[in-house]
């Protein structure tokens, strides 16, 4: 009953005491509740995010009343806030509901036989004389009096966040974090929301400061500005920012002039609010944090850097006869040379681009020290490139958040107060791993660790802020075993031709329609044609003439998620074309999951083991419960209400999210609508997803432009902080 009809119903709003919990989803927000109104009458049933009320407890509460089979009249609430109990009777009640261990209705009656209309003020103003009542303690009084005032300046924020243009939902994220200092830190500055509560932005901070009275040209605001800035610049990669271009960005920002933000700049360094580098002639700003990192892993780079490795002493001619019977293979003389780099130094990078033999030479290093009895692990950014490097190694390999055993909200805790047991740790996909995953991974291996960094420098950098793996190349700090040479089978392939002729701004190598290969390119002149060429290649072409499941084994990738040609509207037609009348679904947030949907999940889930970008598909969904089930990497997960908002339908994926996966067969959609993401890099990286198949469905405008649009550089001070070029900002 809560479809579009809803919304043409007017508005009810009731007060009153809650009776009875009758449902509460545990990790969700959902409950069902049975209301006592105010005004008299039967008991109201309430739904919706109320989980966090109890009974006893006087709300007001706002929604749509509507009919239920089988809760009857019943109030389908889009808001509500806790009320202060105004009666002795009411607080007596409110007491007895079990806010407090070991008081029960039966005390809560005396509470009120023997203070009668003087409760609530004893217990706001005198909770100690509480304990003249026979079966009050002096410590359940102050127990009493603490939960009481707690309970009432929780409900003196979440009434002053949402009288200020705060839903229920953010208001109460907000006091999860300030709790009972919600009221004074936002007043004192509301843009505090924005560094410590994850989902509030500069818009909705600076809204509120607004109404709070904070002027258009405070101080208070303009410094906020100038971090937000610069919080903007790192969600797009860019560790620090020139001075005069974060001057101008804030002002853009606010619609102000530049200097208006000099003075505040000044005092926000002092404070160290933001941190000044120079990089002569320039100055740069950074955020403390990104600072921090990039100083902490310059440090600990030298640090695991220095001795011997504890291989040491290793004959490297017997290591090589070794390795060669043991992974029952002839190495190339460039091979056993790079293999011969990595046994020498105790921290080295092993790139290069596909088909160059990365994973061989990993295998190689391996089996040279195995015997040794040395501690070794192997970990990925994500979970897709860990299982990736798991299957060429046939060794174990984790995500680095699980190594350093993550806690979601509290960060690691390994760390450089409880490091790792390791002797080496060989971290694969490198290029993925950004300034502060790099820095928790360094501060926790040991100073005896060894460290192998194996990437691709030249496919797209980490989504989050810095380069990390190119500015230790770029640099020249530590040794860089770079493999050039294109194996003979890998030369073979369109693909791995492509990959790297598109590396250096020339066109793909396409076989045509009819001929033997595994790179074809297929043009289109606009969007609706674009669509149906799409649909007619991943429904029928492909998987007639290469006997591929378009479901499993075809992946299609696009660089944006917006827009006619972008993967929701993907996800939509493929998901009609090739799952069409399912037997059961669920639509939420207007997205549609159904059984034998192709699902990703969007965020990393360490307990259940499934991470940003795992691909799966539905094989079990309850319509009642809003619940299903998944086949995702080989074991089944369950995702309830609370967790639908984890799941994205996945026929269709941006290049980002695909980073660090292979798939059997790759569909690439390159549109002029996709504008500044056509991109070498993109590209490139979009090309070395494929393994046995790649199509490149392309408007050739977008597709030369991305061949010669190379990247522009992130900005990050890694690789001045590596050869000691900065200087402090003054």
């Amino acid at each position: 009953m809560n479809g579009t009809g809803d919304r043409h119903r007017p508005p009810a709003r009731i007060s009153g005491v809650i009776e009875r919990v009758l449902f509460r989803r545990p990790g969700d927000g959902f409950a069902v509740l049975a209301l006592r109104p105010a005004e008299g009458g039967a008991p109201l049933v309430l739904v919706g995010d109320l989980a966090r009320f109890d009974v006893g407890e006087s709300i007001r509460a706002e929604g749509v009343l509507e009919e239920d089979p089988s809760w009857g009249r019943r109030l389908r609430v889009a808001s509500a806030v806790a009320l202060a109990p105004r009666t002795a009777e009411a607080v007596a009640e409110y007491l007895g509901s079990g806010i407090v261990k070991g008081l029960g209705p039966r005390l809560a009656a005396r509470l009120l036989e023997h203070f009668g209309d003087r409760l609530p003020g004893v217990v706001t103003e005198a909770p100690e004389h509480l304990a003249e009542v026979r079966g009050i303690s002096r410590r359940m009084a102050a127990r009493i009096g603490r939960a009481w005032r707690e309970r009432a300046a929780e409900r003196e924020a979440l009434l002053f966040l949402q009288s200020h243009g705060l839903g229920a939902r953010r208001a109460r994220a907000i006091l999860e974090v300030f709790g009972e200092a919600t009221v004074a830190r936002v007043r004192e500055d509301p843009y505090c929301l924005v560094r410590g509560v994850r989902g509030i932005g500069f818009a909705t901070a600076d809204a509120l400061a607004r109404r709070l009275g904070v002027a258009e040209d405070a101080e208070i605001r303009r410094v906020a500005a100038l971090e937000e800035a610069l919080r903007r610049a790192a969600d797009e990669g860019h560790s620090a920012v020139e001075e005069e271009v974060l001057l101008e960005a804030a002002a853009e920002l606010l619609h102000g002039k530049v200097e208006w933000f000099r003075a505040g700049l000044e005092r926000a360094i002092a404070a160290r609010r933001l941190v000044r580098r120079r990089l002569d002639p320039l100055a740069y700003l950074l955020l403390p944090e990104l600072d921090r990192a990039e100083a902490e892993i310059v440090v600990d780079l030298e640090r695991l850097a220095a001795g011997l490795p504890p291989w040491h002493p290793l004959d490297a001619a017997s290591a090589l006869r070794a390795t060669a019977e043991a992974l029952e293979l002839e190495l190339s003389p460039r091979q056993r040379d790079s293999l011969a780099a990595l046994l020498q130094h105790k921290v080295t990078i092993l790139t290069g681009g596909p088909g160059t033999g990365k994973t061989t030479l990993v295998r190689a290093f391996l089996a040279a020290l195995r015997g040794r009895g040395l501690a070794i692990a192997l970990a990925a950014p994500t979970g897709r490139a860990a299982r990736r490097l798991s299957e060429s190694t046939g060794e174990e390999a984790s995500t680095l958040h699980r190594l350093l055993e993550a806690e979601p909200g509290r960060g690691f805790r390994r760390s450089r107060g409880r490091p790792l047991e390791l002797d080496l740790l060989v971290i694969d996909e490198t290029s993925m791993v950004d300034l502060p995953l790099m820095q928790a991974t360094l501060a926790a291996l040991p100073s005896r660790c060894a460290l192998l960094l194996v990437g691709d420098a030249d496919q797209l950098p980490s989504i989050g802020p810095g380069q990390v793996l190119a500015d230790l190349i770029a640099s020249g700090r530590l040794p860089v075993v770079r493999l050039s040479e294109i194996f003979r089978q890998a030369a073979e392939s369109g693909i791995v031709t492509s990959a790297h002729r598109v590396n250096r701004g020339l066109p793909p190598c396409f076989s045509h329609d009819g001929q033997a290969g595994d790179c074809f390119g297929v043009r289109f002149d606009r969007a609706e044609h674009a669509r149906e060429l799409l649909l007619e290649l991943v429904a029928r072409r492909v998987p007639e003439r290469f006997g591929l499941d378009p479901l499993r084994q075809v992946q299609v990738l696009c660089p944006t998620n917006r827009g006619p040609l972008g993967t929701v509207e993907l996800n939509r037609l493929l998901q009609e074309r090739l799952n069409p009348g399912p037997a059961a679904m669920i639509e939420h947030r207007g997205l549609r999951f159904a059984l034998g949907d192709k699902v990703m999940q969007t965020e990393n889930d360490y307990q259940r083991e499934v991470y940003n970008g795992d691909i799966g598909t539905i094989v079990d969904l309850d319509r009642r419960a809003r619940s299903l089930v998944v086949e995702m990497e080989g074991h089944r997960v369950t995702y309830g209400p609370a967790d639908l908002d984890r799941l994205v339908p996945a026929y269709a994926i941006t290049v980002h999210k695909a980073q660090g996966s292979e798939y059997p067969a790759a569909v690439l959609l390159l549109a002029r609508e996709h504008g500044r993401m056509l991109r070498r890099r993109l590209l490139y990286t979009a090309i070395s997803r494929a393994r046995r198949l790649l199509v490149v469905l392309a408007e050739p405008p977008a597709l030369e432009r991305a061949i010669r649009t190379a990247d522009s550089e992130r900005c990050s001070l890694l690789r001045h902080r590596l050869l000691g070029e900065l200087g402090e900002g003054r």
